[in-house]
């Protein structure tokens, strides 16, 4: 009978369940699992980031692209704290994650011993299963089970590994932990589905409004839409869950949303939500009927009062409802917001078609959209980014589009797009984000380049917080603290073995692009966008425009300069 280390069986463990690649910083409390994984480097790829933050984000988007659970790692106390922000991340858009923490030696715990942080107690709030390592025989147990139950309930599992256990020795004969595993889904209830279908062929005006839990079902959900004449919306996170050109696409709702998109709510008489657990109640309709389709029973009439609630896969729900519901071939809803999108989209395109320097950021969407692929992967940022992405990025069926959904994380869209190019290495990998976020997270733009990571990172560079400037603004409040010092991001690309590319002039926006989609190696193009481009909402309410009209006030009453705002013609074609 043989002895094996605990990380090594663990590491081998990792193999069974298809762990590929983690993302981390080695360090003196997690140095044992390290070396265990470099002795499997061959089947682990370890990817050494430049801030533990960086890790964590990029696990995430692992998840959301491919469904494998991601994973990361650090050492306990500092790095184990810098974990955080990507954790929450995962823990709020219901992804897996498993992340290894290093611990102190198990002996020195209470002694206040250096870099000692209690990290069970530090990460409650984040896990769903959470735990410390307590002997070298049970880890590989822990280990499975945290697994387990990150992607059963869909949440983050974090282990604190005392360095000496992880140290510690077990027979090489422990019996077999099975890495067999399907999610347990519950099942669909006809009775539900029956009541479901009764009030869409009732339904004059219905509307579909799809989340992220409607992209694991984009046939089921083009048939549905089709099958029965209505109007599809999607949240955030949603977006590319039906092709931005289809006939029945209204795009998204929110402040980031479209005016069809908002009008259509408010003229329902009933919502069927796909896989969402849409929060701003205000945007959905008043008073209408409404069938949700959800995973999670939990989020079943959370958010709006639900009439039927199905709970299950989405997929498996839609295909019902298409079997069964009554085909309309004319509805004349359908055809109203099909006309009201259509101006809706030739305005986009008047405003896409800016050839003003300094450079309309619509025009820099244009600019992304004519160079990306059938199937690129976008990797969107929180900021006045996700405005113009969201709204001027027509995806395609193939594309994808992620994003920090639910706690909007700044910084997320560069440790996105390092994690989409080890799931697809060969799929474009674009990143849209504003130098706010960028540079939150711009030391890991070397790492992109140290593991020969070609993408288009695409800097919207305006020396400013704008998207905060504009949230001071439509509440009334005067511009403050969102102005910083500029800086030549493309000399930084260029410092850090990759291509830069300053943008400063319209005329040289497609030229950069051109060069930078040739390009084999990780490309910055720091684009100068118009510091008085505003993100306004797709509809502005009463309360956005009292909001505005003090800010007016204001700044003339404290003589502060009035920050420019758009062309009359589009605030009329918004608020009308």
């Amino acid at each position: 009978m043989g002895k094996i280390k605990a990380s090594e069986a663990v590491v081998q463990l990792f193999e069974k369940w298809g762990i590929d690649h983690i993302y981390g910083i080695p360090g003196d409390s997690i140095n044992t699992m390290v070396e265990a994984l470099r002795k499997e480097e061959n089947a682990i790829k370890f990817y050494t980031v430049r801030h533990e933050e960086v890790a964590s984000l990029a696990a995430a988007a692992y998840t959301k692209l491919t469904g494998k659970i991601g994973v990361c790692l650090a050492i306990g106390g500092p790095g184990a704290i810098h974990l955080m922000n990507g954790m929450y991340d995962a823990k709020m858009d219901h992804v897996p994650m498993l992340v290894l923490v290093g611990h102190i030696p198990a002996r020195l715990t209470g002694t206040d011993y250096f870099q000692e942080v209690d990290t069970v107690e530090l990460f409650k709030d984040v896990a769903v299963y959470n735990k410390e390592i307590t002997s070298a025989e049970s880890f590989p147990a822990v280990v499975n089970q945290a697994i387990r139950t990150a992607y059963q309930e869909r949440g983050v599992a974090v282990l604190s590994i005392p360095d000496d256990i992880a140290l510690g020795e077990i027979s090489d004969s422990t019996p077999q932990l099975s890495t067999l595993f399907e999610t347990k889904t519950p099942g669909l209830i006809e009775s539900d589905l029956s009541d479901a279908v009764a009030l869409i062929n009732q339904a004059n005006n219905p509307v579909i409004l799809a989340g992220v839990g409607a992209k694991g079902a984009r046939k089921e959900l083009k048939a549905f839409a089709e099958r029965i004449s209505a109007p599809v919306c999607v949240t955030l996170p949603g977006k590319g869950a039906l092709p931005d050109a289809h006939p029945n696409f209204l795009g998204n709702i929110g402040k980031i949303g479209t005016k069809p998109a908002y009008e259509a709510m408010k003229s329902a008489d009933l919502l069927i939500m796909v896989g969402t657990d849409y929060p701003y109640a205000a945007y959905l309709p008043e008073g209408a009927k409404c069938v949700q389709i959800d995973i999670n029973p939990v989020r079943i009439g959370k958010r709006y009062s639900v009439t039927v609630g199905v709970v299950g896969d989405a997929a498996q729900a839609l295909a019902y409802l298409n079997e069964h519901t009554t085909p309309v071939s004319d509805r004349p809803f359908l055809k109203t917001c099909q006309n009201k999108m259509g101006k809706w989209w030739k305005w986009m395109e008047e405003e896409q078609g800016n050839k003003k320097t300094p450079i309309a950021p619509e025009a820099l969407m244009a600019a992304i959209e004519s160079i990306s692929e059938d199937d690129t992967i976008y990797s969107v940022d929180v900021g006045t980014s996700t405005v113009w992405s969201t709204r001027y990025l027509k995806l395609r069926e193939n594309q994808d589009f992620i994003v920090s959904a639910w706690l909007g994380t700044m910084g997320c869209g560069l440790p996105g797009a390092i994690a989409a190019k080890h799931a697809f290495p060969n799929r474009q990998a674009i990143v849209i984000t504003g130098d706010g976020a960028f540079s939150m997270v711009m030391q890991d733009f070397v790492t992109a380049v140290h593991y020969k990571m070609p993408m288009v990172v695409v800097v919207l560079n305006n020396r400013q917080l704008a998207f905060i400037k504009y949230e001071q603004q439509a509440a009334g409040q005067l511009k403050y603290a969102v102005d910083f010092g500029d800086i030549d991001y493309a000399k930084f690309a260029e410092a850090c073995g990759g291509k830069g590319i300053r943008v400063t002039k319209y005329e040289e926006l497609q030229p950069a692009f051109e060069e930078a989609k040739a390009s084999d190696v990780p490309v910055l193009l720091d684009v100068e966008v118009d510091v008085n481009a505003a993100p306004l909402p797709g509809k502005i309410v009463m309360d956005e425009a009292k909001g505005y009209a003090k800010y007016t006030s204001k700044s003339i009453k404290e003589h502060q300069k009035l920050e420019k705002m758009p062309p009359m013609k589009t605030l009329v074609r918004r608020f009308l």
